[in-house]
């Protein structure tokens, strides 16, 4: 009986001591949850660790700034005690932010966060290479305030199949452009801004100016990727997708007919006028290879640029130009529609390894002011006055000066800045909420089934496209030959693609 009691003693402890170190580990995995963001389901990651703040980096299309570590620290101040990480902030100049995000994102480089949009670092391209993480789950639990405070209509332009692959920052929708000329120009030439209903009504002030200003004095700002592109509500298309390749349809086509723009009368006239230009010396002879836009518009050498229209928009051109006075004539009825919300956004990396942190991150950026200010205008008495509660003057020279409050988040939070009215952004919700609607708004293309045929034709447009829009080569000799490349590579697979999908979608919503 003593051995047998002594036996039963022997295995309770046994027991207790196994209990202990099970109880051990479990509490152990409750303070280091565990990554399952890429399994079945898309579950959400929670790998994060309470003792040590988590490295994040993030990617913007910024020109690099003097000051930018000091103003990182600062952030890096607020982040650590909000939400426990560290920010590693990589400014790509916007030059050359296209081919860089290329090749980070082709060779999976470990990076979590990343500007992205419909016209540069190709945001729905790098949905179809399956670049971008899915973000439904992580945004409704970790970024509850930036999903409930964008318009649910907006999240359709981010949303495809099903699943939400980039967070708009939320400002303007309202796409409006038109001509900007530099007020000195307007006044030395007497020239009558009110008789410019239409793109090519501003050719006699062209014409002055290459007649009367130095050589270094270019006309008209054209550059590598061109005018085109940002035309195309002036033109009347709707963009389907990626905007530099083909199928649109028109707005005024009520049969919702795609099209290839490129064959288009509208594009035909648009090379001409540029090819007319160029050769008339009112466009830069290497407008073909230009790419550092943001330099060309500072050195004031370009007084007439086909830019944005928006609220306040003056007073940020202004800034930019160094303060010089500009004149803004519209040229276009203000839309909004699927590629105008697409337009800038923040988009989590596939291998992100803290796709959890990189939310709280985004939640963060859009809701927290000082923390959104602090990014877009550097340290208050360094970089910027304060003149009012919500208002600031920056300081000249200062090394931080961005000039990107728009591409980092809700710019509704932005400080007003010399110029802007007091109500610029009353003014802004105003008319996105009385803007007229695409008719396509909501409409998202599936790049994947016709993937492969799509980074053809982008090559083919990235061959001929520079040279034809900034009028540098001969139309006769080359749109044919740029036309018959396209349908060879399979523009018209992506055409019928475009209208199938199309089709099915309006089904679906009774359109």
């Amino acid at each position: 009986m003593k051995n047998k009691s002594k036996l039963l003693h022997l295995m309770i402890t046994l027991i207790i001591s196994l209990s202990v170190v099970f109880t051990g580990c479990s509490k152990e995995d409750d303070n280091t949850l565990v990554d399952t963001s890429k399994t079945k389901n898309n579950e959400i990651s929670e790998k994060e660790t309470k003792e040590e703040s988590v490295d994040i980096t993030w990617i913007i299309r910024t020109t690099p700034q003097k000051d930018m570590d000091k103003v990182v620290e600062k952030m890096n101040q607020i982040l650590k005690e909000k939400i426990n990480i560290k920010l590693n902030l990589v400014a790509i100049d916007p030059g050359v932010y296209n081919e860089t995000m290329r090749m980070k994102l082709a060779t999976g480089e470990d990076f979590d966060i990343c500007f992205s949009a419909n016209w540069v670092n190709d945001f729905y391209g790098n949905v179809a290479r399956d670049a971008f993480l899915p973000l439904n789950d992580l945004l409704k639990k970790y970024s509850p305030q930036t999903y409930k405070m964008i318009p649910e209509d907006f999240w359709g332009a981010v949303t495809i199949n099903g699943e939400i692959y980039g967070v708009p920052n939320y400002q303007i929708v309202a796409n409006q452009r038109g001509i900007i000329i530099h007020k000195d120009i307007v006044d030395k030439y007497q020239f009558d801004i009110n008789s410019i209903k239409k793109l090519e009504d501003v050719e006699p002030l062209l014409a002055k100016i290459e007649k009367g200003e130095p050589k270094n004095v270019i006309p008209f700002l054209n550059y590598k990727d061109g005018k085109w592109a940002e035309m195309n509500n002036y033109y009347g298309i709707i963009v389907i997708g990626e905007r530099s390749l083909p199928g649109v349809i028109k707005k005024d086509d009520d049969s919702f007919t795609v099209i290839n723009q490129y064959e288009s009368p509208e594009f035909i006239e648009h090379i001409n006028l540029m090819r007319d230009w160029y050769q008339k010396g009112y466009i830069s002879i290497d407008s073909a290879t230009l790419t550092d836009i943001l330099a060309i518009m500072k050195s004031g050498n370009t007084p007439v640029i086909y830019t944005d229209m928006k609220p306040g928009g003056k007073a940020e051109m202004e800034k930019l130009l160094g303060y010089k006075e500009i004149v803004e004539i519209p040229l276009e009825t203000p839309t909004v529609s699927t590629a105008n919300i697409s337009a800038t956004l923040q988009a989590i990396n596939k291998n992100s390894k803290h796709p959890v942190e990189s939310m709280h991150l985004i939640e963060l950026i859009n809701n927290d002011k000082e923390l959104y200010n602090l990014m877009c205008f550097g340290i208050e008495n360094v970089h910027y006055k304060k003149v009012a509660d919500n208002r600031i003057e920056p300081i000249g020279n200062s090394g931080y000066a961005p000039n990107k409050a728009w591409s980092y988040g809700n710019q509704f939070n932005a400080y007003l800045v010399p110029g802007q009215e007091d109500d610029i952004w009353e003014d802004t919700v105003k008319l996105n909420n009385s803007v007229e609607a695409s008719k396509l708004l909501g409409f998202v293309f599936d790049a994947e089934p016709i993937k492969a045929e799509m980074a053809q034709c982008k090559s083919v447009v990235d061959e001929f496209g520079p040279g034809l829009w900034t009028g540098t080569i001969d139309i006769d000799q080359y749109y044919d030959q740029f036309i018959e490349k396209l349908k060879a590579v399979g523009s018209e697979k992506i055409i019928a693609e475009k209208q199938k999908q199309l089709n099915e979608w309006r089904t679906a919503n009774n359109k």
